[in-house]
C-alpha cells in the first residue's frame, strides 16, 4: 500500500481503523450512515498499512483539523495565533510565562516587536534570559503540531490571570510607614541591620524615614518647622532621655522665648515617666518631619 495511490475512502478507513470504531464515529460525524457503513467495511478489508503511510496520513489529518479549527467563522480568514498576548500588560505576560519553559517562552516573545520583547525578557533571571535567547533560534525547527500545542496551553493559561488592578508595590517608602508604626526599639535595629546587608536599601530608606535619634542632622530650617510644630509639652517629652548635646541641637533653633517655655516644660516633667509617653511624642514628632 503506496501513499500516493490512496484514495480517499483508503484514508478513512486506515484512519478508522486506527482510532477504532467508537472514536471514529464522532470524528467522522459529517458523514451519512451509509458513508460511514462504506468506511467501516472498507477498512475491515484492510490487513496491513506500512509505519510510514498511516503516520502520513495521520498527519494530514491531523494538520487539517487544525486548520479548520482556527478558521475564523467567516471561514475565508485564519485567525493570529497569540493574538490573546496582545492584550495583556507585561506584568502579566510575566505572570504568565515565568513557570514556563525557555521554548514557550521565547516562542510567546517572538510574536511581539522587539521592543517590547527587551522589556519583558528583563523581568526573568538572566540563567533563563540566556536559555530563552538560544531557544529563539530553534523555532524555525519547532513542529507545528508543538506550535498548536503551546499556544493553546498558554491561551488557555491566561484566562485565569487577575485583571489588570491598581496594586501597591511596596518599596522603601511603604517600608518606613511600617516602620512608623511599629516599636521605634525595633526600627533602629532594623536600620543598624540594613546599614551592614542592603546599604542601598539603608540609603533610599533614609529618604522616608528618620529615627528620632537623628532629627538634628536634618537640615536647619526643616528642623526648625518641625519644632515649631510641635507642642511644647510633646517636645518636652520626647527629649526625655536624651543627652545634654542632643537636647542643646535642638534648644538652639528656637526663639529666647521658646527655650524658655520648653525649659519649664521639661521642669515639670521632672522625674522618670513611662517609655510609652515618651515613644508617643516622639513619634507625633516623626509623623510632622
Amino acid at each position: 500500500m503506496k501513499e500516493n495511490n490512496l484514495t480517499g475512502l483508503d484514508r478513512a478507513a486506515v484512519i478508522f481503523k486506527f482510532f477504532g470504531n467508537s472514536l471514529a464515529v464522532s470524528l467522522f460525524k459529517t458523514l451519512s450512515a451509509s458513508e460511514m457503513g462504506r468506511v467501516r467495511n472498507h477498512a475491515a478489508t484492510i490487513k496491513h498499512v506500512p509505519f510510514d503511510v498511516k503516520k502520513k496520513i495521520l498527519e494530514d489529518y491531523y494538520f487539517e483539523l487544525m486548520g479548520q479549527k482556527f478558521k475564523e467563522s467567516s471561514g475565508e480568514s485564519v485567525e493570529e495565533l497569540f493574538d490573546f498576548i496582545h492584550d495583556l500588560s507585561n506584568e502579566q505576560i510575566v505572570y504568565l510565562l515565568i513557570p514556563e519553559t525557555a521554548v514557550a517562552i521565547a516562542l510567546a516573545l517572538s510574536q511581539m516587536e522587539v521592543n517590547r520583547q527587551a522589556e519583558i525578557i528583563s523581568g526573568f533571571d538572566l540563567d533563563v534570559q540566556s536559555d530563552v535567547l538560544m531557544e529563539m533560534n530553534e523555532i524555525n525547527n519547532m513542529p507545528y503540531e508543538g506550535v498548536i500545542n503551546i499556544e493553546k496551553d498558554l491561551k488557555e493559561k491566561s484566562k485565569m490571570i487577575p485583571k489588570k488592578a491598581k496594586f501597591n508595590k511596596g518599596g522603601s517608602k511603604q517600608i518606613a510607614e511600617l516602620l512608623s508604626k511599629m516599636d521605634p526599639n525595633f526600627g533602629k535595629q532594623f536600620v543598624d541591620q540594613l546599614q551592614s546587608e542592603d546599604p542601598n536599601l539603608a540609603k533610599d530608606l533614609s529618604r522616608y524615614h528618620v529615627q528620632f535619634e537623628d532629627i538634628t542632622k536634618l537640615p536647619v530650617q526643616i528642623l526648625r518647622d518641625v519644632i515649631s510644630s510641635v507642642e511644647m509639652m510633646d517636645l518636652a517629652m520626647a527629649l526625655k532621655g536624651m543627652d545634654e548635646e542632643f537636647r542643646n541641637a535642638i534648644s538652639t533653633n528656637m526663639a529666647q522665648k521658646a527655650q524658655i517655655m520648653l525649659e519649664s516644660e521639661i521642669e515639670d516633667l521632672e522625674g522618670p515617666q513611662s517609655r510609652k509617653k515618651v515613644e508617643a511624642a516622639r513619634k507625633k514628632i516623626l509623623e510632622i518631619i
